[in-house]
């Protein structure tokens, strides 16, 4: 049975038209708390740059150590957020999904005042990150109860406000997966259902780790037509997995654009994709007829990748991918349907699965 919502995209000043999405980044963190991924660096001169401010000084130090910067971790400020959203806002952009899901500071109030700020539409996520924000109240509570707080939130507001979630996620997820993550998982997949909300999921650091998701959420019960995988481009490097993970159905999000670093301070094993492996990635999908399942997106949740601190900003994808993947022979309609047509029908709800 169809909802209020069924054809609709819920932002956080509420439900708009699909014709009024525009161009859109589908994987953003405007306000976050990301300590949660904190790692120390061992020395003492390293223990004292931990604690600086992000400055000019130490901005070197900050971007090949990014997650070893507390300050570099903690995005809080509205003000400086809407402002840089704002560049996205001029350089031609509409829409920003939000995906700070529960356990990385989500804060309601302070996307509203973004998007009345920016003039931008945004969208708020739901459901919860990975296991190292899962607490006791996660590991006691049943699926079901679980499931029932993302409805609420996406039906009745968020916090105590009447500002509600407009997709599921990011759901986090690790490698090897986690027994929470299971279960919030699962939760998220029932509060698709009963909602008609859009999926994002955040795999495990495996390329196995996509399907292996997938089929759960298939196996729940999940529209996987309504399901986002995101970061590709730090997950998938063989063509074939990109092949089978675009059999499914699901849409596919390479999410961080302009995080060039070789160096991935998370996985010592292994190295950040640079925008070319992500334009040559895209432009295999277009070929292989796969263009209406790509999203793009730079997933911004530190301070060093926001120009104040010396960063792309959130224009990068307009403003220098999009001259660079058009000079390369990409035609304007896939940019579009990339950045316009497949965002919304991502985001428009569909009926509820019950």
């Amino acid at each position: 049975m169809a909802s209020s919502l069924t054809g609709k995209v819920q932002t956080v000043q509420g439900p708009i038209d699909p014709s009024d999405v525009g161009v859109t980044i589908t994987h953003e963190h405007l306000i976050i708390d990301f300590v949660c991924v904190f790692q120390e660096q061992p020395g003492a001169s390293n223990q004292l740059k931990r604690d600086e401010p992000v400055s000019l000084e130490n901005l070197w130090w900050v971007r090949h150590f990014w997650t070893s910067s507390i300050d570099n971790l903690q995005m809080f400020d509205a003000d400086i957020a809407a402002e840089e959203a704002g560049e996205f806002y001029k350089a031609g952009g509409s829409t920003i999904v939000d995906v700070t899901s529960i356990g990385i500071g989500r804060d309601p109030q302070a996307l509203l005042r973004i998007s009345r700020a920016s003039g931008l539409n945004v969208v708020m996520g739901g459901g919860h990150y990975v296991y190292l924000t899962h607490g006791e109240n996660i590991h006691d509570a049943t699926v079901e109860e679980l499931a029932e707080s993302i409805i609420s939130d996406v039906q009745e507001g968020v916090d105590g406000t009447d500002i509600k979630t407009g997709i599921i996620g990011e759901i986090g997820n690790s490698w090897p997966w986690e027994e929470t993550e299971k279960k919030t998982l699962e939760a998220a997949v029932m509060a698709q259902r009963a909602t008609g909300a859009p999926l994002l999921i955040h795999p495990g650091r495996d390329p196995k780790s996509p399907i292996q998701l997938l089929e759960a959420v298939d196996r729940w019960g999940g529209d996987l037509s309504h399901t986002v995988m995101g970061h590709i481009e730090r997950t998938i490097f063989d063509y074939g997995v990109l092949d089978e993970v675009a059999a499914t159905g699901a849409f596919m999000n390479w999410d961080l654009w302009g995080m060039e670093s070789t160096y991935y301070p998370m996985r010592a094993d292994t190295y950040m994709a640079s925008d070319q492996h992500r334009i040559e990635q895209i432009e295999y999908m277009i070929a292989n007829g796969n263009a209406n399942q790509v999203l793009l997106a730079h997933d911004i949740c530190a301070k060093h990748r926001l120009k104040k601190w010396g960063g792309h900003g959130w224009d990068h994808i307009i403003a220098r991918v999009v001259p660079r993947i058009r000079a390369r022979g990409t035609y304007q309609a896939d940019i579009d349907t990339m950045l316009i047509d497949n965002p919304t029908r991502m985001l428009t709800f569909t009926e509820p699965l019950g």
